[in-house]
């Protein structure tokens, strides 16, 4: 679940990518991921794989090299747990599975992390809110909206200037500050307006 923690908060998938997502769609060389299907719980047909909602959410996202050394650690145990289970183990191609190598029910990560921050006495936010925690980080460090936007799998970049607004006007109030710093270095050069 670690890993999964790091991999929501480094791409901003969501809680059915993350548990649709294979080993296939897992590149080490080029350190990406494709996010090209969800896995949810459907009432009345059980646990469903699907594509995403839109064509915007199908996209390739490159992770951080601390993310792609979890799960390249994470792999490794997973091989361990299949030669210990041998015959029995399930074999999914899904990368979050259960020790036997069952795949995880979608909506494992919302439960792990909700008793994680119980355990933790942490406050209490959802598993979505990770996705926000992305876009936050990213738009605070000075990306740009329309990077933000493709690696969320927003159709439209206005999706994201309308959900991060706060964000944006915060780094809006911090270019006022680059410029007085910029004029404080011309300190030498005096404009004349007259």
């Amino acid at each position: 679940y670690a890993v999964m923690l790091y991999l929501a908060i480094d791409t901003g998938m969501r809680k059915g990518e993350l548990a649709g997502l294979k080993w296939s769609d897992v590149d080490f060389e080029k350190s990406t991921i494709n996010i090209n299907k969800q896995r949810n719980y459907v009432t009345g047909y059980g646990v469903l794989e699907s594509p995403p909602k839109t064509d915007a959410r199908i996209r390739t996202v490159t992770i951080s090299q601390t993310v792609l050394n979890l799960l390249k650690s994470y792999k490794k145990e997973q091989l361990q747990n299949r030669l210990k289970f041998g015959n029995a183990w399930k074999n999914e191609p899904y990368v979050f599975l259960h020790e036997d190598g069952s795949a995880i029910y979608p909506n494992c990560p919302y439960m792990w992390f909700t008793n994680f921050l119980k355990r933790h006495n942490l406050p209490k936010i959802t598993f979505h809110q990770l996705r926000h925690s992305n876009a936050s980080l990213l738009i605070s460090s000075g990306e740009d909206v329309v990077t933000v936007s493709g690696r969320r799998g927003h159709s439209d970049k206005s999706i994201t200037l309308n959900t991060y607004s706060h964000i944006i006007r915060s780094k809006e109030a911090q270019v006022a500050n680059k410029m007085d710093k910029f004029y404080s270095s011309l300190s030498s050069f005096h404009i004349n307006a007259g």
